[in-house]
């Protein structure tokens, strides 16, 4: 039998997966947003991804109620496109090293465990993974563009005889950086969830009643949180599939706990 490790040799460890993780950020961060993403002429992601996420949230005009709002984009620095590339380089590499930063939090603890709970941590680290990268598909393509249309009809000025709404891309790019990143951990609550029922930390024995409220108040706080637009639609959006995957994770958890016993 061997020797049990200290804990000074547990956070050497530690620090040592910590660096390989943070290794990994920095070449991702440092060298996949410059892939080219056509072959024709050279567009590397670090372009494409900051005109996708602009295209998505601020496009050139935004009817309401047959009015026309005209979208006009301008920098408030000249340091501006420079922040834009480093926003944009930090979501591809944290998105692109996120599998590898999920292994090396395995590996640290995979000594402690046993065999079937080696094979729950395997399923729920892969899990993990689609989770987060469904969280920041929601982020773009839903509570973006929807957070960012609702703020431009509020906050448009009268210019003439137009209506423009003013906005920085700096700004949204990195409000767009901090949304998706934290919509990407909030889809892993479910997971969470899942495993408190199946570990018998916290029990959720049916839903109805008390419980689908509690869930439902969970769900809500959590979409409001991700959602910041002011009118409550973009919260509405994102709670119905969100509350779903909960709802999902507690009826998985209570059948897999009932087989095991």
């Amino acid at each position: 039998m061997g020797k049990e490790a200290t804990i000074w040799e547990h956070l050497e460890e530690l620090l040592i997966r910590l660096r390989k993780a943070l290794l990994v950020f920095a070449i991702a961060t440092l060298i996949v947003p410059f892939i080219p993403v056509s072959l024709s002429s050279y567009k590397p992601l670090i372009y494409v991804v900051p005109q996708f996420i602009l295209d998505r949230v601020a496009p050139d005009t935004i009817e309401v109620f047959g009015y026309v709002i005209e979208i006009k984009l301008a920098q408030a620095s000249p340091f501006g496109g420079l922040k834009i590339l480093l926003y944009s380089a930090i979501l591809i590499g944290f998105i692109v090293s996120s599998p590898y930063i999920a292994y090396q939090i395995y590996a640290f603890i995979e000594p402690a465990l046993y065999p079937h709970e080696k094979r729950w941590l395997l399923v729920g680290g892969f899990v993990a993974v689609i989770l987060f990268l469904t969280g920041v598909i929601v982020a773009l393509l839903v509570v973006l563009p929807f957070t960012y249309r609702i703020m431009f009809i509020i906050s448009y000025s009268v210019v003439g005889d137009k209506l423009i709404a003013f906005a920085d891309p700096v700004d949204i790019l990195s409000s767009a950086l901090l949304i998706t990143v934290a919509t990407g951990v909030a889809f892993e609550i479910p997971l969470v969830i899942f495993f408190l029922i199946y570990l018998g930390i916290i029990e959720i024995k049916s839903l109805t009643g008390t419980y689908m409220r509690y869930l439902l108040i969970v769900s809500a706080i959590i979409a409001a949180l991700i959602s910041p637009d002011p009118s409550g639609l973009g919260m509405i959006l994102i709670l119905v599939p969100y509350y779903i995957l909960i709802v999902i994770a507690v009826i998985i958890a209570n059948i897999l706990k009932s087989r095991r016993k």
